[in-house]
Parts: C-alpha cells; sequence; structure tokens
C-alpha cells in the first residue's frame, strides 16, 4: 500500500492507493477429431429414361435434362440428411454436454466432453418437487436456475426449451395459473401458444423476478440407424434453458478428398463417371463439430419423476 498527499483548500488530505494483482480468467483447452460424414448416390443413363415426378407432361424433359435435375436433387438430399445429422449432434451438445463424433468408415468413435457438471448444469427434480409430483413450483424452478446462470456466467437466460410433453404441465399447473390470473392485479406473464417452422413452438413468456423467460416447445425427431425408430431430440420430461448470447458455434475440419485441394469446408460435393459410362456418382463430405464455448450459460434439467 502506499499513501499520497496532496493539498485541498481545506488542508492536507491522505488518499490511500491500493494495487493489487489480478488474475487472468482461465479456460479449458480439448482437442478431437470432427465427426466425418461422406454419402453419395448413383445414377444410371436408365433412370433418365421415365418422366419423373412432378415433370410437366406436355413439355417433357430429355434425358440429359432429366439427369442434371436428378443431380440437383441428390445434392439437396444428400445435404439435407448432413443438416439432419448436425441438428442431432447440437441437441446432443445441449442436452448432454457432450457429442459423440464417428469416423463415417468405422475407423475411430470418440466422445467430446464440453464439461456439464452434476448439481450444477444438470439439474433432476423428484419427490413433490418434480413437475409431476404432489406440489411443483414451475416458475420459482425457472427462476432461480436463471439466477444460477446469471451468477456464473454474466449472461441473462432469454430462452426455455422444453419437450412437448411438458407443454401440458405448464399450461395445467394451477399454481401457474393463479399467478398468471390478471385479475389479482399482477402481471407474471402470459400463455399464448404459436406454431413457428421447424417443429419449434411458441408457448408463452414467463415475468419472472430475475427477467422474463421465453418459453418455447421442440418436437423433431431422428430415424436411429440401429433400431429404425423414431427417437424425439428432445427426451421427454427435459427441460433446456439458456441464453441465446451465449457463445456456440459450428467448425468445419478437413475434408478427406485430395479434390477438396486439403482444406476445410462445410460441405464438398464431388461428381465423376465410370470409364465406360455406365454410372455417374454424386457425392457430399462434411466434417462437422459444434463447439459450446460457455457452458456455464446452459441449465438442462430432468423434472418428471
Amino acid at each position: 500500500m502506499k499513501l499520497s498527499t496532496i493539498r485541498t483548500s481545506k488542508g492536507l488530505c491522505c488518499i490511500s492507493t491500493v494495487r493489487r494483482v489480478v488474475q487472468r480468467e482461465g479456460w479449458d483447452t480439448k482437442t478431437t477429431r470432427p465427426a466425418y460424414f461422406k454419402e453419395k448416390t448413383i445414377l444410371t443413363p436408365e433412370d433418365t429414361v421415365n418422366r419423373s415426378f412432378g415433370e410437366n407432361i406436355y413439355q417433357a424433359m430429355t434425358p440429359a435434362q432429366r439427369a442434371a435435375a436428378i443431380l440437383g436433387g441428390d445434392l439437396a438430399m444428400l445435404n439435407e440428411r448432413f443438416l439432419r445429422a448436425e441438428e442431432k449432434m447440437c441437441a446432443e451438445a445441449l442436452l448432454t454436454g457432450k457429442v459423440h463424433v464417428k469416423d463415417v468408415e468405422g475407423g475411430w468413435d470418440a466422445e467430446m466432453d464440453f464439461g456439464y457438471i452434476d448439481g450444477e448444469n444438470i439439474k433432476t427434480l423428484s419427490g413433490s418437487s418434480a413437475w409431476n409430483g404432489a406440489s411443483p413450483d414451475i416458475m420459482r424452478d425457472l427462476d432461480d436456475w436463471r439466477g444460477e446462470i446469471i451468477d456464473r456466467s454474466g449472461l441473462q437466460p432469454t430462452h426455455c426449451v422444453v419437450s412437448p410433453d411438458l407443454a401440458w404441465k405448464i399450461i395445467d399447473d394451477d399454481l401457474m395459473r393463479r399467478r398468471l390470473d390478471n385479475t389479482i392485479n399482477q402481471t407474471l406473464g402470459f400463455i399464448k401458444p404459436e406454431a413457428l417452422p421447424a417443429g419449434i413452438g411458441y408457448l408463452g413468456t414467463f415475468m419472472l423476478p430475475r427477467g422474463p423467460i421465453r418459453l418455447m416447445t421442440y418436437s423433431e425427431v431422428y430415424t436411429d440407424p440401429v433400431t429404425g425408430e423414431d427417437v424425439a431430440l428432445m427426451p421427454p420430461g427435459t427441460v433446456l434453458l439458456g441464453s441465446d448470447q451465449a457463445r456456440c458455434a459450428m467448425h468445419y475440419g478437413m475434408i478427406q478428398n485430395f479434390n477438396n485441394n486439403l482444406g476445410a469446408s462445410e460441405r464438398f460435393p464431388w461428381v465423376w463417371e465410370e470409364d465406360d459410362g455406365s454410372a455417374r456418382f454424386v457425392q457430399l463430405e462434411t466434417a462437422p463439430m459444434p463447439n459450446i464455448y460457455q457452458v456455464d450459460a446452459f441449465i438442462v434439467a430432468n423434472v418428471l419423476n
């Protein structure tokens, strides 16, 4: 500590100056290989003979035109498959704090752990406090978790995404309905469902003591490649609370194809033909890897007994 003295119009004044060493914020660095997807379709001359679905019967396309249309359709289809795979990876990352990454050729299989902590990022309700228990308090749970996120990350949680089965739990909750009743001269939010694109639904907004939260539902599914059954991306009984200001990103690794000049890119299409001209192949490759930079901005809760 250093004492400094300055002269003022009313006499002498002592100013205490304290010098502190401030530690820089730390971080963890983890390295992993990205997932790798490579899929292709095959086009033969025979596929260009018959009129395709939706083709104008009065202005028939030539086989060459059909071949070009099929190529464009195949690329769009493969890209859609990759988008669905990326969506599943992002859901896995946000809901579990981990991502399963796998080589398309089966050469390696790994898991990336972003560091979710039980009791902090992952919550589990049970007994009477569960949302299907005897005395749930949905709004207070969300407000408490909102406060935890603010304390840990400094970010304001903005969205609460719930599985479709929880939407009715929220709508039917007696305590919440009494709180939202405008006749008691308080405004704690509203329930006003609205359908949005891509399996997303807007349920309403809670005006909580620590700030507003938009309630959303998510009902998209994917087909399990092993069982062939449809699986919900948002498992039943699951709540995801987070901030849209948290830094998250999808990164892409190097394309394992010399024709891409050994660089990283989001998608790499490649078209080639058999030497004898009997088939044309359309291939699409990608190496995606989602990343959650600010894990403290998210809480995932299993709220049913």
